[in-house]
C-alpha cells in the first residue's frame, strides 16, 4: 500500500494526508475515526440496493492542521497485496482506481482549505436553503474535481460511472411520486423535502463523477457535450445535469480565484430548480426558514387516502 500512495503522490498532491485505515468493518471505522473536533455529525456512506462506498475521505484536525484520513473497504483494495500471477488484473486496476480517487479528495480538501481557511468545519449558517445549496454544492464539486484529478490513474472507471449514473435515473419520476404520496399521510414536509432530493440530487451527484473523469481524460482541448452521453431522455435531467457540468467546468478553469465561496454554494441552486420540477416547492423566509409546499395532483394522492389527508394537500404548505 505504501508504495503505490508514494507512486500515485508523484501525480497528486497528498502532503496533507493524515494516515489511511483499511478495514474489514468499514462502517466502523468510519464511525469511530477520531476527526480531532468535538461535535461533529457522524459521517455515513452510500450503501443501498444499487451503490454501496467503499472509500471515504475524511477531513480531520490535527494541532492546529486541517488534514484527510482516508478509510478503505479491504475487501476491494486487497488485490494490490497479490502477486501479478496470481490476482485479477480488473480488479487491480480497480483497487489502484479507489485508492487514487481517495488520495484526490486529499488535493481537493486542501485546496479548498487553503483559499478558505476553516471551512471544512464551519458550523451551517441556519438558512435552511443556503444550507442545503452548500451542502449538494461542495458534494459535487469535490467528486467533479476529483474525478478529474484522478482520472490517468483510473482509465477503466468510465463503464463504473456510467452504470451508476444509469442505476441512479431509473424510475427517477415513480421514486419521487411515491415519496410525495407517503407524505400525504405522514404530513412531515421536511422529511419528504429529504426524501424527494435524495432522489432526485442523487443523479447529479453521480454525473459530476462521470463528466469529471471524461474532462480529465480530455487531451484534445475540446470538451464533451453533455446531452448525448447521459442514459435519459427526460429533459428535466438533459437540463439540470447540463447545467451542473458547465458550472464545474467554470470552477475548475477558475479554481484558486474564486473570489469567494459563493462562486461554489451558488452551484446548489442548479439542483434546488429540480425540486419545483418534481412538485416539491421551497421558498426561503426572512428568518432563515423554508416555507415548503407540496401541491395536490391527482398522481400523488395514495390510493385509499382518508378525507383529511385530501385536506391537508389542498391546504398547500409548510414552514420547516
Amino acid at each position: 500500500m505504501l508504495r503505490i500512495v508514494r507512486e500515485v503522490g508523484q501525480y497528486i498532491d497528498i502532503s496533507t494526508l493524515d494516515g489511511i485505515t483499511i478495514a474489514v468493518d468499514y462502517d466502523e471505522a468510519i464511525r469511530d475515526l477520531d476527526r480531532g473536533v468535538e461535535g461533529l455529525a457522524a459521517e455515513g456512506r452510500t450503501n443501498d440496493e444499487g451503490l454501496a462506498g467503499v472509500g471515504k475521505s475524511l477531513v480531520v484536525m490535527r494541532g492546529d492542521a486541517v488534514k484527510t484520513h482516508i478509510v478503505l473497504s479491504a475487501g476491494p483494495v486487497c488485490p494490490i497485496i497479490l502477486e501479478a500471477p496470481d490476482r485479477d488484473e480488473d480488479d487491480f486496476r480497480t483497487a489502484i482506481a479507489i485508492i487514487a480517487h481517495e488520495c484526490a479528495h486529499v488535493e481537493e480538501n486542501a485546496f479548498r482549505e487553503d483559499q478558505f481557511p476553516g471551512i471544512h468545519f464551519r458550523p451551517p449558517t441556519g438558512h435552511f436553503i443556503r444550507d442545503h445549496e452548500q451542502h449538494f454544492a461542495e458534494a459535487c464539486w469535490a467528486e467533479y474535481a476529483v474525478c478529474h484529478l484522478s482520472a490517468g490513474l483510473a482509465v477503466n472507471e468510465e463503464t463504473h460511472f456510467r452504470d451508476n449514473l444509469a442505476i441512479r435515473l431509473t424510475d427517477c419520476r415513480i421514486r419521487a411520486r411515491d415519496a410525495i404520496r407517503s407524505y400525504r399521510l405522514h404530513g412531515d414536509v421536511v422529511r419528504v423535502f429529504h426524501d424527494v432530493g435524495i432522489i432526485i440530487l442523487e443523479p447529479l451527484r453521480i454525473a459530476s463523477y462521470l463528466f469529471g473523469h471524461l474532462d480529465g481524460m480530455n487531451d484534445t482541448g475540446t470538451l464533451c457535450e453533455v446531452a448525448p452521453e447521459l442514459p435519459t431522455e427526460d429533459r428535466a435531467f438533459v437540463t439540470a445535469i447540463g447545467r451542473l457540468v458547465d458550472q464545474l467546468r467554470t470552477l475548475w478553469c477558475t479554481r484558486g480565484k474564486w473570489e469567494s465561496y459563493n462562486a461554489l454554494v451558488d452551484v446548489g441552486a442548479v439542483g434546488f430548480r429540480l425540486f419545483d420540477e418534481f412538485g416539491v416547492h421551497a421558498r426561503p423566509q426572512p428568518d432563515g426558514q423554508a416555507y415548503i409546499n407540496v401541491p395536490f395532483t391527482a398522481d400523488t394522492m395514495p390510493a385509499g387516502s382518508a378525507q383529511v389527508d385530501l385536506l391537508r394537500a389542498l391546504m398547500g404548505g409548510y414552514r420547516s
